[in-house]
């Protein structure tokens, strides 16, 4: 089992490797505030040039400016899979193992979303530790005094879990929804005088603290509290819908250096990214038209030729939360309703994961899911702004008239010894590796895909890691591939 697979061992140690990502979180954004009020400040002579340094700031520079302002800091790779998409793994290990964890059970109750479960993390830290509460302080004013709360404000949690301006604005809306973490009474605004939504402080209730930080929460409690004040106590609000768990939403982290493919194919997918990306701009301008016609590709190859990572890197360039669905994952009762919930409102950059199901020669039908509504819902995509992507490991598996009303039909090889090689560095970016490994022998050793190499990589990271090794080794590797043969 590979380390970004082991379970956790119980609630605390899940709160332990989320309270980590949001201390590199602050870390960054206070980097960021220092450089920015170090730049203010060497040309900032009153209090009144500092308060107005977002008109002037970028119209003003520096003549002689230092050595550190003209480095350009050095890129680092991201690993292929996302922090969030690592957590989720170990969260449905350890559901597997029966280990209760309190956050993703709140989640998963509720159906929130990344936003929200990173709000209710960032309300519920300073009941940990007062460190995050000075931090929060010194990024809301800038000053190192003694804070007077620890609690985080509306704008400092649109600043911290927003990438963009659309992200901040649907977020601020889900905050005033009749279904939002404060009508659930989850979350509370604390305003000590009278104050703006923004500057207003953001509290976890007490209740909902001792279950978020129970070594071992009894899910009675969750259900319990959930419950209205009413003579027949009714759940606040239903289980999640057949729907709701079978689109997956994550925010992909991907660039187009990371997808290691030939050339022509690579050009093939960013032409796909610039086409959606001119449909998403328009439909956001009042009085544009909309586009004639949005982008519908199907997307071949193996197990791990990167389809899902090459859909993660297009919904990167455009700055798109990407919802996936695994057809194989879903109960043909379920097809209905999961058809129906896909529009392009909801999510406009899409993958559909074994797509043979609905698609395929085979594919079981009836009077309430159709070949009829699979057009109908084909044609309403085709029509709105956005990106609709299918991947099959065979084209023969889908039907001939669907491969026909596709934009683009593109096919991922298996990488070949040089793209190999390229995959294994990538696969252990980051660790600390042997200078004495041989890359081009691993490469030539196993014809495999990139997705395979990463599952290899992270059981060797995980065996140095139960030696205390220093650097991850070839026998290490070999050990992994060993087993692999057996």
């Amino acid at each position: 089992m590979g380390a970004d697979l082991m379970p956790f061992a119980d609630n605390w140690a899940y709160l332990k490797t989320e309270l980590s990502w949001l201390d590199r979180l602050l870390m960054l954004a206070i980097a960021r505030q220092r450089k920015e009020t170090k730049a203010i400040n060497k040309i900032a002579q009153t209090s009144a040039d500092r308060v107005s340094s977002h008109w002037w700031k970028g119209v003003i520079s520096v003549s002689k400016p230092a050595y550190d302002d003209c480095r350009v800091p050095a890129q680092t790779k991201r690993s292929p899979a996302s922090y969030q998409q690592q957590l989720e793994s170990r969260i449905a290990v350890s559901a597997k193992g029966e280990v209760v964890l309190a956050l993703p059970s709140l989640r998963h109750y509720l159906n929130l979303t990344l936003f929200e479960k990173n709000l209710i993390l960032l309300a519920l830290a300073p009941e940990v530790n007062r460190r995050y509460g000075r931090l929060y302080h010194y990024l809301q004013t800038g000053e190192d005094k003694a804070t007077v709360s620890d609690l985080p404000t509306v704008d400092l949690a649109l600043r911290l879990l927003c990438r963009n301006d659309l992200e901040r604005r649907r977020a601020r809306a889900s905050l005033a929804t009749s279904e939002s973490l404060v009508e659930r009474r989850i979350l509370r605004y604390v305003s000590p005088r009278p104050s703006t939504r923004l500057s207003s402080y953001l509290q976890l209730t007490d209740d909902w603290v001792n279950y978020l930080l129970a070594e071992q929460p009894d899910q009675r409690v969750l259900f319990e509290r959930l419950a209205t004040v009413s003579p027949e106590p009714v759940l606040a609000l239903p289980a999640p819908t057949a729907a709701t768990r079978a689109v997956k939403i994550c925010q992909p982290e991907v660039s187009w250096d990371q997808l290691i493919l030939p050339a022509p194919l690579l050009t093939q997918l960013q032409t796909l990214g610039q086409r959606a990306s001119v449909g998403l701009t328009r439909s956001a301008a009042v009085t544009a038209p909309p586009p004639s016609k949005s982008q519908v590709a199907l997307l071949i190859g193996a197990a791990g030729t990167g389809k899902t990572m090459a859909a993660g890197a297009i919904a990167t360039s455009l700055r798109q939360p990407l919802g996936v669905v695994d057809l194989k994952q879903v109960h043909p009762d379920d097809w209905p309703a999961v058809l129906a919930a896909l529009d392009s409102e909801r999510y406009p950059v899409l993958l559909i994961k074994s797509a043979f199901v609905w698609f395929g020669r085979n594919s079981p039908f009836s009077s309430d899911f159709s070949e009829a509504h699979l057009t109908q819902w084909l044609q309403q995509r085709q029509a709105n702004p956005g990106l609709t992507l299918l991947s099959a490991h065979y084209l023969h598996t889908v039907k001939a008239r669907w491969r026909q009303q596709m934009d683009a039909v593109l096919t991922l090889p298996m990488p070949n010894r040089a793209e190999r090689k390229i995959l294994w560095r990538q696969a252990f970016a980051g660790i600390i590796c042997s200078p004495e490994i041989d890359w081009i022998g691993l490469a030539k050793q196993l014809k495999i895909s990139g997705g395979e190499i990463r599952v290899l990589a992270q059981a060797a990271v995980a065996i140095a890691q139960s030696k205390n090794a220093e650097t991850v080794t070839l026998g290490h590797i070999q050990q992994v591939i060993e087993q692999r043969s057996k």
